[in-house]
């Protein structure tokens, strides 16, 4: 992607770990590298898991957009009770036994299956992938090193075969989800264990359970548990310490307190500098839930909905922080707005095919250069507000508005208005790639577009006769053949939903 300049806009962002909005600063000139917890592989990806995956590629493609190289990783957790579960079902679903060859192996198989299915959902809503994406299992003995290190500082102890990190060895625990020690113990559910030196600490290696993928480690046959991962690849890929770290609001506590705890006691050095998290996702008005028959997966989504900028832009009309209701509406507005957008590029690129073959004339350059300068800098404005997306999608409508005035305008000639209205389009189509909107139009061979031609003839003979019945149904028609038509001045246009 192109920069829109060098990086000289301010950008201010909402820390979770300050609760303010700051101005962003790289810790190297130029470049960011942000790290994003990423899904745990066990099942198809819903659209919950889009929504916190939109929030970050958009973010990263603003940074590209402002002049920044980013380095983006997201990691993917392939070891977990989750998938052990899963693949123990199916093994039985099968009628194999479960014994601890097997289990592994299945569990390889359904943590590969289902990241392969989040990538393919994930690029048919034409999201980027990451810079890098290391998985969990791939990283066992760095995790067990780290771990080392952090018992020799004092930071964990091993119990049995188990080894816990402990909270009351760093003073600053807590300072993410901004609660003190009596608030946590109130604040979630605390399972009994005796070989704990205190309820809140956690695992960093667990013992593993009978048949149970594990690997070899100094204190036993066992796994990491969830919270070192994220530790170690992000610390293993980055150093000490970087730029920015994000994730889903519901990993504020414990997961990102906790990764910030070893983190910072095993290097000795700050951790991220910022921290990000996207607000969660309800169905009207509930929780996503199998139970609740509200549970919807991409694929879903898709199959009944076909666009996946639907979804994209229903996202999008809430600021990535904010929590987001999903519902019909949302949908059936986001399928509005679009169509907005689209017949007005359709306006344009007919108007260009047509009459915009001409040179403009300078006061027409001139025009477009300015309404494509107000725009970008609407644009910025928008984004640089801790990537507002509902404003910067106000900024496409009002690119929208402004290009049907110019088209509409009699005092014009098709040259200029081809001239500036194809400045507006490539304004759009910019901002959209930073929305991750493709805005694709629906293509039609040369014999249909003839023949809708043709009907779009009859009927506007149909108006001049004042025969508005027929008019209505010739429309009617094209409409059920999924043929939007939009009246305008210089005469009726259509474009195939």
């Amino acid at each position: 992607m192109t920069p829109v300049r060098k990086v000289d806009n301010m950008i201010a962002l909402y820390n979770t770990l300050t609760r303010k909005k700051e101005e962003f600063r790289p810790l190297t000139e130029g470049m960011i590298n942000m790290y994003v917890c990423g899904p745990t592989v066990y099942d198809v990806p819903h659209i919950g898991h889009a929504r916190s995956a939109l929030a970050f590629d958009v973010i990263r493609r603003f940074f590209e957009y402002s002049g920044y190289e980013v380095n983006m990783v997201r990691n993917i957790t392939d070891v977990d009770d989750k998938i052990i579960n899963k693949a123990i079902a199916e093994l039985e679903e099968l009628g194999k036994g479960v014994d601890a060859s097997t289990l592994k192996k299945r569990s390889e198989e359904v943590a590969g299956r289902y990241l392969q299915i989040y990538h393919r959902e994930l690029e048919v809503l034409g999201l980027r992938p990451p810079d890098s994406e290391p998985r969990a299992t791939r990283n066992i003995d760095r995790m067990i090193s780290f771990i080392e290190r952090l018992i020799e500082k004092g930071h964990a102890y091993v119990a049995g075969h188990n080894v816990y990190f402990s909270i009351q060895s760093y003073p600053d625990y807590g300072k993410l989800s901004h609660q003190d020690i009596d608030q946590m113990m109130h604040g979630v559910r605390i399972e009994v264990d005796g070989t704990k030196k205190h309820p809140l600490d956690f695992a960093l290696w667990k013992e593993a359970k009978p048949q149970e993928p594990s690997w070899t480690s100094p204190w036993g046959e066992g796994r990491p548990g969830w919270h070192i991962e994220c530790s170690v690849m992000s610390t293993g890929i980055f150093g000490p310490r970087f730029d920015i770290h994000g994730g889903g609001l519901d990993l504020i506590f414990p997961h990102h307190e906790n990764e910030i705890a070893q983190a910072e006691a095993g290097t000795g050095e700050p951790f991220a500098n910022y921290w990000l998290h996207n607000g969660l996702l309800t169905v009207n008005g509930e929780k996503m839930s199998k139970s609740l028959g509200n549970f919807m997966t991409i694929s879903d989504f898709l199959e009944r909905y076909k666009d996946p900028d639907l979804l994209k832009i229903a996202f999008l009309m809430s600021q990535y922080r904010s929590p987001m209701d999903y519902s019909e509406e949302k949908i059936n507005e986001a399928a509005r707005s679009k169509e907005r957008i689209m017949i007005f590029l359709d306006r344009v690129e007919r108007l260009d095919k047509e009459n915009g073959r001409g040179a403009p004339p300078a006061e027409a350059l001139s025009a477009a250069q300015e309404t494509s300068s107000r725009l970008r800098e609407n644009f910025l404005e928008a984004m640089n507000d801790d990537f507002n997306t509902a404003s910067a999608l106000s900024v496409i409508f009002e690119a929208v508005h402004k290009g049907n005035e110019v088209l509409s305008d009699d005092n014009m000639s098709a040259e200029e208005k081809a001239c500036i209205a194809k400045a507006v389009k490539n304004q759009i189509l910019m901002f959209a790639e930073v929305l991750c909107l493709k805005l694709d139009p629906v293509k039609v061979d040369d014999s249909e577009a003839e023949e809708i031609d043709k009907m779009l003839k009859l009927r506007q003979e149909a108006r001049k006769k004042k025969d508005f019945g027929e008019s209505d149904r010739i429309r009617d028609e094209l409409l059920a053949r999924g043929i939007v038509v939009e009246d305008t001045p210089e005469g009726p246009v259509w474009r195939k939903k």
